[in-house]
């Protein structure tokens, strides 16, 4: 009997313990969100704190929007390596990069890339950093393995990388793919403040359109008085007037669909961006057959071919990019003079 006493005391203790974790973990992640949410609100719009109950407005939205970058982070596969040693091994850099000296050229000239490695003075290290490129298909002729019979003048599909992009290096891949996660979660944030820039800008151009096309008429009106006598030009500023009055007219239709930027047309926004952010950013898979010198070679072909699981990221409306982790090694790094010197 003492011994299940004691085991049902200890099996409540552990209880309480672990309900006391649960809620400590909640109150952080709360405390968390709305430290993010006032991010939101300072890379954005500051009046939007004058709206009641703001906070609670934006807590679940920004709350979906971070696990939403967390998600497409973890969509990209894990970290390949790029130097001299994996262009021969590796499909992916054998594809990415025309040749050893082309992968080594790209990371040196990263200004990203050569401010970590000189900050950190670890010669024997490595960083782990993002790589994006556009991808490119045209058709060539070229010359194709038929059996034993060699074709020429053969259609075919050449892929190639170009405009590498480097971005976020860090000691460790976790440490990147941290980087990147708050680099998507910015991404929105910035796409937010554009709608509320743009938003504000098209208010004060018909609002400046509209005081100049009244400071016209008021003109116009000012001349008929003075030209009463005048038929001939009384005509035309009668005219003139009428032309006036329709484009006012127009302006200001204009207007009554366009909302003058107040504290809660601009929470508005960025509550539109945060709870669809899939229509700023969005990441898809695209298998790829590719023989050693980049052109595309059908699944079922019995000759030597590099499979590669591409993923692409598109933002916003820019051009699809290819994108992968990639740790790149300190002593691939070319000097500094090698692709400064003039000439």
């Amino acid at each position: 009997m003492r011994h299940f006493l004691d085991n049902s005391i200890l099996g409540l203790r552990d209880a309480i313990h672990r309900n006391r974790q649960e809620k400590d973990l909640r109150r952080s992640r709360t405390a968390e969100v709305f430290s993010t949410v006032e991010n939101v609100v300072d890379g954005t719009d500051s009046k939007i704190r004058l709206v009641p109950g703001y906070k609670k407005k934006l807590q679940n939205i920004i709350q979906s929007s971070l696990e939403f970058a967390d998600d497409l982070v973890d969509q990209i596969p894990e970290a390949i390596e790029v130097s001299g040693r994996t262009f021969a091994s590796d499909p992916y850099v054998n594809a990415f990069f025309t040749n050893t000296t082309d992968l080594q050229s790209i990371f040196s000239h990263s200004s990203e890339i050569r401010d970590y490695m000189e900050a950190t003075h670890d010669e024997s290290g490595s960083c782990c950093a993002l790589l994006c490129m556009h991808r490119t298909e045209k058709t060539v002729m070229g010359m194709e393995l038929s059996g034993s019979m060699l074709k020429r003048d053969v259609l075919q599909v050449a892929v190639s990388f170009s405009d590498h992009r480097i971005y976020s290096p860090a000691p460790s891949e976790p440490e990147t793919r941290a980087g990147l996660k708050t680099c998507l979660f910015q991404g929105l944030v910035t796409n937010a403040l554009e709608r509320i820039v743009k938003l504000q800008l098209a208010s004060h151009r018909l609002q400046s359109q509209r005081q100049m096309l009244q400071a016209r008429l008021r003109r116009y009106r000012q001349k008929t008085r003075e030209v009463a006598q005048d038929p001939r030009t009384g005509s035309k500023i009668a005219y003139a007037i009428e032309e006036t009055s329709q484009e006012l007219g127009k302006i200001e239709e204009q207007m009554l669909h366009t909302p003058l930027l107040t504290p809660q047309v601009a929470l508005e926004q960025v509550m539109d961006v945060f709870s669809n952010p899939d229509d700023f950013i969005r990441i898809r898979k695209l298998p790829l057959s590719l023989n050693k010198m980049g052109i595309k070679i059908n699944a079922a072909s019995p000759q030597p071919v590099n499979k590669l699981n591409l993923t692409e990221v598109i933002i916003g409306n820019e051009l699809p990019r290819v994108v992968t982790l990639a740790t790149f090694p300190r002593k691939e790094l070319v000097a500094r003079t090698v692709f400064s010197a003039p000439g």
